[in-house]
């Protein structure tokens, strides 16, 4: 019959392999998720060197520009116009362009940020 030190032991061995079991995991899931988006990224900017993509975005990033830009004057300074809020089937559209202009380099940069401390953490 195996002593309570043996029994303890392995015990222990056992948690410790599941421990590094995880940790690896983790790094391969950090590893993978950086790799996908330095292959987004690479992407984007290929397709960023065509001026017809420059040419498309314009269309829809300058109109709600235009329509942001009277919000906020209107709102700064109370001048007399209307601003009337977006169709709801052009919110969706709205939401995304903004997202396209500020929310994907935070985005990344976020999780950038996120993978390197998981692939640090040993």
């Amino acid at each position: 019959m195996p002593s309570a030190e043996k029994l303890l032991d392995r015990a222990l061995d056992t948690i410790d392999k599941r421990t590094d079991s995880e940790t690896d995991r983790q790094k391969l899931r950090s590893v993978a998720i950086e790799r996908h988006l330095s292959y987004e990224a690479e992407r984007r900017q290929t397709a960023m060197g065509w001026r017809i993509w420059w040419a498309v975005w314009s269309l829809f990033a300058v109109p709600l520009g235009i329509w942001f830009a009277h919000v906020v004057l209107d709102t700064a300074f109370g001048f007399p116009w209307q601003v009337a809020d977006l169709p709801d089937s052009i919110k969706p559209w709205g939401n995304d362009i903004f997202f396209s202009i500020f929310g994907s380099g935070v985005s990344a940069a976020a999780i950038q940020t996120i993978t390197g401390a998981i692939k640090g953490r040993r």
